[in-house]
C-alpha cells in the first residue's frame, strides 16, 4: 500500500497481550500465518496457532496498490507537528478478534534457544541454542519429532541463524569465530572463520551472498560458493574498546528494498562494564558499500535495536530494548530523520514478527517489574525469574 501521510496516520491498536512464563528471545509467525514460534531461555520452542475468532466479511476488489521503494528519500511534505509521540490505541473492550492458543513446547535444546528461523515453502522450523545445536523439526502436531539435529554445529553460543530466500541453505555464527553454511537437510557445504566473534548473519535475496558482521563492527558480504569476500561494511561505531574490554553493540542485520541496502543494527556503546548505549540503526549501499543513512534512538539508557521488519507499505518496525524497563516499538521512514511513530508503554522489546497478511505484528517484551541480580526471595524463598508477554497488535488499513 501506498505511504501513509503523516498528518492521517492512524497508530497500531494492541489487541491483546499473551503471557508466557518463561523469557523469550525471538519470535517468528510461520510463512503460512497459522503459527508463531519463538525461542526460549530454557531450552525450549514456545508455539501457539494463530486462531481468527472471527472474520470481516469480504472487502469490494480495489485496484493493485502501487509498488513501494523503500530506496525514495524523497523529502515528505511536512504535517503539523505534535507536541506528545503518537501512542497505540487501547485494547477494546471486546475480546479480540485473534487468539494465540498455546500449543505443546518443542524440546531437543539444551541451552537458551535465542534463534529460529521457517523453511519458507516446508513446514520446517530450524533452530539453534547457546550450547551450539542445530537442529530441524516440523512445527505442526502435537509432539513433531526433529528431522535432523547437529549437537555441534558450533563450539558453543551460535549466535544468529537464518534461512535463503529460496529454502535450499542454512547460515550460522558463532561465538566460536565461524560462519557456517548448511544445507536445510544438515550437510555442511562450507565455512568461514572471521577475525572475532561473529554477531550476525544474512542472506541476500537471491540466495548465493550472506552478510556477517564480527565484534568490531566490520560487514563482509560473502560469496559462499567462491568462498571469496564481494565487499566490506564499516560499522565501526558499534564497538569500543573500554579499558582491555571490547564492548560489542552490532546485534542484526537485514537486507531491503529487493537487496539494494543493507541495514546494521545495535548499539552505540557509550563505555565498557554494565553496558550503557544508544540505539543505532545504519544503512547501507550494497553496490557500493557506502553509508546511505544513520539513526539514533534515544539516550544512553535505551539500549539496542534489537530487530527490524519491513512493511510492504514502505517503513520498518523496529523495536529496542536498554536498562530495566526501557523498549520501544518504532515505525521508520527511511527518508525521514525521525520516527514517524513511537510507542513506548512496553517493557525490553526484544522481537518483532510481521504477520505474512501484514496487518498484525507480535512483539515479544518482558515484565515491567523485571529484575536481575540482587532480586529479594518471595515468602515461598524463591526467586522468581522474568518472563516475555507476547503482544499482538493490528494495523490499520
Amino acid at each position: 500500500m501506498p505511504d501513509q501521510p503523516a498528518a492521517s496516520f492512524v497508530p497500531p491498536k494492541e489487541l491483546k497481550m499473551f503471557p508466557c512464563d518463561r523469557q523469550l528471545a525471538i519470535a517468528r509467525f510461520s510463512p503460512c500465518g497459522n503459527f508463531l514460534a519463538a525461542g526460549a531461555f530454557e531450552g525450549t520452542v514456545r508455539r501457539w496457532s494463530v486462531v481468527e475468532k472471527k472474520k470481516a466479511p469480504p472487502a469490494p476488489a480495489a485496484a493493485a496498490a502501487a509498488d513501494i521503494d523503500l530506496l525514495d528519500d524523497a523529502p515528505k511534505k511536512a504535517a503539523p507537528k505534535n507536541t506528545k509521540p503518537a501512542k497505540a490505541a487501547k485494547p477494546p473492550a471486546e475480546d479480540s478478534p485473534v487468539e494465540l492458543v498455546p500449543l505443546p513446547h518443542l524440546t531437543g535444546c539444551n541451552g537458551w534457544v535465542q534463534n529460529l528461523a521457517f523453511h519458507p515453502k516446508e513446514k520446517v522450523l530450524y533452530v539453534a541454542d547457546t550450547w551450539g545445536r542445530l537442529l530441524a523439526t516440523p512445527y505442526e502436531g502435537d509432539a513433531p519429532k526433529p528431522l535432523w539435529e547437529n549437537a555441534a554445529a558450533h563450539d558453543g553460543w551460535i549466535r544468529r541463524l537464518a534461512v535463503s530466500p529460496d529454502g535450499q541453505h542454512l547460515a550460522t555464527c558463532g561465538r566460536d569465530q565461524f560462519v557456517r553454511i548448511w544445507t536445510t537437510a544438515g550437510k555442511l557445504v562450507t565455512e568461514h572463520r572471521a577475525p572475532e566473534d561473529v554477531f550476525a548473519v544474512t542472506f541476500a535475496p537471491e540466495g548465493k551472498l550472506v552478510a556477517f558482521a564480527d565484534l568490531k563492527g566490520r560487514v563482509t558480504l560473502w560469496d559462499f560458493a567462491t568462498q571469496k569476500p564481494v565487499r566490506e561494511f564499516d560499522a565501526s561505531v558499534f564497538h569500543k574498546l573500554s579499558r582491555l574490554q571490547d564492548v560489542a553493540g552490532l546485534r542484526m542485520l537485514a537486507f531491503i528494498d529487493g537487496g539494494k541496502s543493507l541495514l546494521v543494527g545495535g548499539c552505540e556503546p557509550a563505555g565498557g562494564g554494565f553496558l550503557e548505549g544508544a540505539p543505532a540503526l545504519l544503512r547501507f549501499d550494497v553496490a557500493t558499500g557506502k553509508p546511505q543513512s544513520d539513526w539514533r534512538f534515544g539516550a544512553a539508557k535505551d539500549g539496542f535495536v534489537l530487530d527490524v521488519a519491513a512493511h510492504p507499505g514502505g517503513y520498518l518496525i523496529l523495536v529496542t530494548s536498554g536498562q530495566p524497563g526501557n523498549g520501544k516499538v518504532m515505525f521508520l521512514r527511511l527518508g525521514e530523520k525521525e520516527p514517524f511513530f513511537t510507542h513506548t508503554a512496553l517493557a525490553n522489546c526484544h522481537s518483532v514478527t510481521l504477520h505474512p497478511d501484514a496487518k498484525r505484528f507480535a512483539v515479544v517484551s518482558m515484565n515491567k517489574a523485571s529484575a536481575g541480580n540482587g532480586r529479594p526471595k518471595t515468602a515461598d524463598g524463591s526467586y522468581p525469574g522474568n518472563t516475555s508477554p507476547v503482544y499482538l497488535f493490528e494495523i490499520p488499513a
